[in-house]
């Protein structure tokens, strides 16, 4: 099984989060294994790991960023309980300090927004967002229709 947070940050709520991440992990490395120009990030815990997947942001649209951590049913690697632990203190921080009241546009129903209760959005994306709502964009990836608003 799989957990995982998705979050909209610009580079200054990322510094803060990841001042956070640090007091906790033992170490951070850039994650190679996929090709040479990833983003990803290994947060190091004992023998297990989390991966971090930054925002990113291309012209006026910010690309969702992601923390996750793989639960395997076995004990995998050293330290699995203290990787779940530390990867929802990781998910609670942001839980707590981002807005979680996005939506998206959903492209079947006539442009309807709909509730999104799974993104995050920090307070300094937030504030970007708002300076210019319509040229600001909020995408989940590159290749997604789907496209988020600042919502109910």
């Amino acid at each position: 099984m799989d957990a995982e947070i998705r979050f909209f940050m610009t580079t200054g709520d990322e510094v803060k989060f990841l001042e956070f991440a640090s007091k906790h992990i033992d170490t951070i490395e850039k994650d190679s294994s996929n090709n040479s120009n990833s983003l990803k990030q290994r947060f190091i815990i004992d023998e297990c790991e989390l991966l971090y997947t930054p925002t990113q942001l291309e012209d006026n649209t910010m690309y969702s960023g992601v923390l996750e951590i793989r639960i395997l049913a076995e004990d995998t690697c050293k330290g699995q309980l203290r990787a779940t632990s530390i990867y929802k203190k990781l998910r609670n921080w942001i839980k707590k300090k981002y807005w979680s009241r996005l939506a998206f546009i959903n492209k079947n129903k006539k442009d309807r927004l709909m509730p999104s209760r799974i993104h995050w959005l920090g307070p300094e994306a937030k504030k970007w967002k708002e300076e210019d709502s319509k040229k600001h964009l909020l995408k989940l990836s590159k290749t997604s229709w789907m496209e988020f608003d600042i919502g109910f």
